[in-house]
């Protein structure tokens, strides 16, 4: 996540940069599975599932059938059994996932955290001790106030 120090291990390997503040907290690692990819993925499945099915009802429908004969029908057909399939697929992959999850959720493995504040010199623009000059009032006297558009 962070850069590599190109200095020897304890040297500062920047000098415009200050470690502020340390900070070390231990935690648990665990592994769990990717609930969008998975649930996307019985979606996809559920569609051609729906497709399928579809096209072996439309082929083995009577002949003269709106359902299967017209576009209009074929395509309703279709609307209501990707309802049907996509949700029993969901239904599926859920019971999938939250199996995968107890399985998963059992292994844990102990991590120590490391956060640190960082302040950086930046040479371009120095940091000054003057009052900013949206902060300023109208009595602050102290650098120049800021530009503004003439008023019409």
């Amino acid at each position: 996540m962070g850069r590599t120090p190109a200095g020897a291990a304890g040297e500062d390997d920047r000098a415009d940069e200050h470690v502020v503040d340390e900070e070390w907290e231990s935690g648990a690692l665990r592994r769990a599975p990717r609930y969008g990819r998975i649930l996307l993925g019985s979606v996809f499945a559920g569609l051609a599932v729906a497709g399928v099915h579809t096209a072996l009802s439309s082929a083995g429908a009577a002949p003269g059938d709106p359902l299967a004969s017209q576009p209009s029908g074929i395509m309703w057909t279709f609307g209501v059994l990707a309802v049907i399939w996509c949700a029993f697929a969901l239904l599926v992959a859920a019971t999938i996932v939250i199996v995968l999850d107890r399985i998963a959720g059992h292994r844990v493995r102990p991590v120590i955290t490391e956060h640190r504040t960082i302040i950086t010199d930046d040479l371009s623009s120095p940091m000054t001790d003057e009052v900013p000059w949206w902060l300023r009032g109208e009595e602050d006297e102290g650098g120049e106030p800021p530009r503004r558009r003439p008023e019409r």
